[in-house]
């Protein structure tokens, strides 16, 4: 497949081109500052910006709903979940080809976090063209963990050291405090600690072995031990679980609300959070963002520290999550071409410093790592220190063992997150829940195959 980057200078008049996205609070209106600042930068194409939902599976539904009729925009920007899908489509342009075309831009791709372009590659061809990307990180309240004795310079590594500083917090009866560890259900949680483990999900070489997965790995003696533990800690008093729902914010208003001492999250929403708390942005937005309601009279004069997500053996490792963007195939080459000017815009020193300073990312370009702008915001408020942290996370985790590739990947994950539910909200036991996830992954990656194998 070609890249047409010589279609913008034949182009007559200006490109007009569509992105659908899914970003909100930050990350959203740093996206509309940008296109805002491309458009006015020059003449050749004009950027417009369509938020298509307020989570990724709206955007999702989006995307496969134009798919049949190839009425899909130049570009879109789902989750981290959708490249097998993408790549097996037949209506996206890799990135790839685009590098090769235009060799003045490998540049940028040199730049990348090598763990980037590691993710999102398929058959040696790297997908997406841009990014927008997240880890996940503890949060913990400092007073709670120094009340249980506990240093909170030096936060739990593993799910085991987070088991014990529950215990201490629960034994030092600190005020308010009924379980000290709030655990959102969330399906990317458990499989960022499998990954981080080294266990694969799927077979195949967790997908990227040159075909298709064909068999849940799931079921395995790292899976039943961390949910086993879980599950223990719960019935154990010191760990309480909340839905995995998107909309759903107890496990951050459990927090807030001084309930439990430390959770485990996405960094995502990490600027517009520690905002709220350094008072640099209102409830009301708060809502408005991330769909949380804060209590009325509720005063967030916390003392909030973070640290990297805790693993099964050692913190920082798991996977690369956020938004990642795709062009289309499917309109004329002048849009394509002006798809790709856009990107490496985007990819730019000064875009990834505004995502970085403003946008609540953490930066896939290591030269503005480097910046001094960027430097200057990572130390200079709670949100930029704590979007150090997961920058430093992602420039550590392991290119070997990326992550899974995987086509039906919603559908893995409600697997996942039905197991979660199962075990950590219904306290069934785990061997059924594991076993009955394994099997619905395995159906789902045959139904997948087939389907592309049809269409093929």
């Amino acid at each position: 497949m070609t890249c047409p980057v010589e279609a913008l200078e034949q182009a007559d008049g200006p490109v007009e081109i569509t992105v659908w996205h899914s970003y909100v609070a930050l990350a959203k209106r740093t996206l509309e500052s940008l296109a805002d600042q491309y458009n006015s930068s020059q003449d050749q194409v004009k950027v417009t910006v369509e938020s298509q939902g307020v989570g990724p599976q709206e955007l999702h539904r989006k995307i496969e709903q134009a798919a049949p009729d190839r009425s899909l925009p130049a570009l879109v920007v789902p989750d981290d979940t959708k490249t097998r899908w993408i790549a097996d489509s037949g209506l996206f342009l890799p990135a790839e080809a685009c590098f090769e075309a235009d060799p003045a831009a490998e540049k940028i791709r040199e730049d990348f976090l090598p763990i980037v372009p590691a993710s999102y590659t398929i058959d040696d061809q790297l997908w997406p063209a841009a990014f927008t990307t997240y880890t996940a990180l503890i949060y913990l309240n400092r007073e709670h963990f120094q009340a249980a004795g506990l240093d909170p310079d030096d936060p739990p590594e593993t799910i085991d050291e987070m088991i014990i500083a529950a215990r201490a917090i629960k034994a030092a009866n600190v005020p308010g405090v009924d379980r000290p560890m709030v655990f959102k259900a969330q399906a990317f949680l458990l499989e960022w600690w499998l990954s981080g483990a080294g266990q694969e999900l799927v077979n195949e070489d967790n997908g990227r072995s040159g075909t298709w997965a064909t068999e849940s790995k799931f079921d395995n003696p790292v899976t039943r031990n961390i949910l086993t533990t879980l599950q223990e800690a719960k019935t154990e008093g010191l760990l309480d679980v909340t839905p995995g729902a998107e909309a759903n914010a107890d496990h951050l208003l459990a927090m807030a609300g001084r309930q439990s001492s430390f959770v485990v999250d996405s960094s995502a929403a990490a600027s517009t959070v520690a905002g709220v708390i350094e008072g640099t942005v209102a409830a009301e937005d708060l809502k408005a963002d991330l769909g949380v309601e804060l209590p009325p009279g509720l005063q967030l004069d916390l003392d909030i520290g973070v640290g990297p997500y805790p693993g099964v053996e050692e913190a920082g490792r798991g996977q690369v999550g956020g938004q990642v963007w795709y062009m289309t195939n499917t309109v004329p080459d002048e849009q394509q071409a002006a798809a790709w000017d856009f990107m490496k815009f985007l990819n730019s020193i000064d875009s990834q410093v505004q995502w970085g300073v403003d946008g609540s990312t953490a930066p896939v370009s290591k030269a503005a790592a480097e910046d001094p702008r960027l430097q200057e915001a990572w130390t200079s408020s709670l949100g930029g220190r704590w979007q150090k942290v997961a920058y430093e996370v992602l420039a550590g985790i392991n290119t070997d063992f990326p992550g899974p590739v995987i086509g039906p990947y919603d559908q893995v994950r409600q697997a996942i997150k039905k197991c979660m539910d199962q075990v950590l909200l219904d306290d069934e036991p785990v061997d059924e829940a594991v076993k009955e996830a394994d099997a619905t992954i395995t159906a789902a990656l045959e139904s997948y195959n087939e389907d592309v194998e049809a269409s093929g």
